[in-house]
């Protein structure tokens, strides 16, 4: 069995909205990920998605349990330790208008770099293999302000494989890219995982491409509810439904596919 690259531990997540009082989202989460694994964090919007993402990166702190990276506690981690653990892709956008397709993804040197910020010539070897493996060598010299959605995602997606980290983790990888290029993004994703062994967990609002490319998803519900698995069993011991059903929307097993009730 495949040691746990991730090893989340009787988590709850939630916010702070007022001093001395939190809101809980999810209690006691317990699960794993491993090198070669790609898992999907899917569930209705103001589940937690992001919430869950945030906390296990440190980015805002857990009402409960812990959570380990190869072993070693969050808590215990630095900021440079966590940069050679994790690279992340967020749904933020760089502002920075000069900055080329090479440079942005050269930013993903950064935490092995020297105080004077060079990077040598391995660095750049792995920067250039980083964007022939997205597939944006044809663009690498051209203005990242330029680009389409898509070219700045898979532009971003090559900073984190430069980053040269077991995982990755990715924010609405697909958000405002159009239909063909969330499959190429998604495929690549997966090629990450299975090829190249990272361990990729991504949240999403798009059910078919995760139940399509995804090893295994996460399933929030808007009560605490959270179901673990294959997306093949989820859907077939009626998962996807309970967690997504409305009284207007179901979500059809067989075709794979949300459609509207009737009545």
């Amino acid at each position: 069995m495949r040691k746990p690259l991730l090893k989340i531990k009787n988590l709850s997540t939630g916010y702070f909205p007022k001093k001395r009082e939190s809101r809980v989202l999810h209690q006691s989460l317990n699960m794993e990920l491993a090198a070669g694994e790609m898992v999907c964090i899917l569930g209705p919007n103001g589940t937690g998605k992001s919430t869950l993402l945030r906390t296990l990166l440190g980015f805002q702190r857990p009402l409960n349990g812990e959570v380990f990276y190869s072993g070693c506690s969050l808590k215990e981690l630095s900021v440079k330790e966590m940069a050679m653990e994790i690279s992340v892709v967020l749904t933020d956008r760089i502002d920075d208008s000069f900055l080329t397709v090479y440079e942005v993804a050269a930013t993903g040197r950064y935490p092995y770099g020297s105080l004077s910020g060079r990077l040598g010539i391995n660095d750049r070897k792995i920067i250039s293999g980083a964007i022939q493996q997205v597939g944006i060598e044809h663009i690498s010299r051209q203005l990242f302000s330029t680009l389409s959605d898509g070219e700045k995602q898979k532009t971003m997606i090559a900073r984190a494989i430069a980053q040269d980290t077991p995982l990755i983790f990715l924010d609405e990888p697909a958000a405002f890219i159009d239909s063909p290029n969330k499959v190429i993004i998604m495929e690549l994703l997966k090629k990450l995982a299975h090829e190249h062994h990272k361990g990729i967990l991504l949240t999403t609002h798009d059910m078919e491409p995760a139940l399509r490319f995804a090893d295994k998803l996460w399933l929030l519900g808007t009560s605490g509810e959270f179901e673990e698995g294959p997306p093949e069993t989820l859907v077939e011991q009626g998962s996807i439904n309970r967690l997504f059903d409305t009284d207007v929307v179901v979500f059809n097993s067989t075709a794979r596919r949300f459609e509207k009730r009737e009545n």
